[in-house]
């Protein structure tokens, strides 16, 4: 039986631990820049206007308007402004979240029992699918390219 020494595995190691922060911290600017386009996506299918009904709301201290619903499937018409600017975009360590924490920004994406959807985040995720993961992979070559000595 003989023995086998390996020297230089510490350097591999550190190495292969920068190499694996420099894939993260590539992906994860890719994602934020991701998110940022699927907020601006969704935030824009709700300015826009879609056809529907007329309805009249009421503001507070009585007087009243004419707002156009959005008829099921389009985005909803932004009314008061509060949905589109909920919109945000969260990073945490491992995921970044685009979304609003109004509780009738759901209802308006899935629909409710008394309401068909008028899904406006969905639709933006999907219209940037391919973006996304063109963006990823492209972060992930160039951190290839440029580390390429490891």
């Amino acid at each position: 039986m003989s023995n086998v020494q390996v020297q230089g595995i510490e350097e591999v190691q550190r190495n292969l631990a920068k190499l694996a922060d420099s894939y993260g911290k590539a992906v994860a600017d890719a994602l934020v820049v991701s998110g940022n386009d699927v907020r601006n996506t969704a935030i824009r299918s709700i300015q826009e206007k879609s056809s529907g009904r007329t309805v009249t709301r009421s503001r507070a201290g009585g007087s009243t308007y004419q707002h156009i619903a959005a008829a099921a499937g389009n985005a909803p018409n932004t009314d008061t402004g509060r949905l589109v600017g909920s919109v945000q975009v969260d990073v945490t360590s491992d995921s970044v979240f685009v979304g609003s924490t109004l509780e009738y920004a759901g209802m308006l994406e899935f629909g409710t029992r008394n309401m068909l959807p008028r899904p406006w985040l969905n639709p933006a995720l999907e219209a940037n699918r391919r973006a996304i993961l063109k963006r990823v992979q492209d972060a992930v070559n160039r951190t290839t390219q440029q580390r390429g000595d490891v």
